[in-house]
């Protein structure tokens, strides 16, 4: 019979453990890594998602101030309308009710002549209040209003994305 070297089965075992040990580690800073950068990525196109939802929605309210500055108190679009009242059929030159494409998404403006009442946030009497709805495939929806004064001077009061 032959006679073992217990110290060679001894370092050869330890190495074993050592091996796995060290495997183990990489493989739970793998997946560290891994879960780090997958959860970067979703961030990064949530993000990517809501400024171009932002900007559709922008280009939305910047139609809407045009065609308030071009038609003025002409526009049948921003007269006040009753409740029950039919909704005026959109057409190419109107933004209003009408979903409209822009980029890699769509805008719908809506705009509501506020009343003769004294408002809060006005020191006149009345304003035009656009709210733009923008939507991407399958991504959601973002709003964002714009108070302006009455025509023929369509200058902006304030800005706001309601919740």
């Amino acid at each position: 019979m032959k006679a073992y070297n217990h110290k060679k089965l001894n370092s050869r075992g330890s190495i074993l453990l050592l091996t796995l040990i060290l495997l183990a580690v990489l493989s739970v800073l793998f997946l560290l890594v891994t879960n780090s950068v997958l959860l970067g990525t979703q961030s990064r196109q949530s993000l990517r998602t809501s400024l171009e939802m932002l900007y559709v929605a922008e280009a939305g309210l910047a139609h809407g101030r045009a065609f308030c500055v071009a038609h003025g108190e002409n526009s049948p679009l921003l007269t006040r309308r009753e409740e029950g009242e039919e909704m005026i059929e959109p057409h190419a030159e109107a933004p209003f009710e009408a979903w409209l494409p822009f980029g890699k998404g769509e805008y719908r403006v809506q705009a509501f002549r506020l009343g003769t009442d004294p408002q809060p946030f006005l020191k006149k009497d009345s304003g035009v209040l656009f709210v733009a709805t923008a939507r991407l495939d399958g991504e959601g929806r973002r709003r964002v209003c714009l108070l302006l004064e009455d025509p023929p001077s369509c200058r902006s009061v304030a800005w706001w994305e309601p919740d």
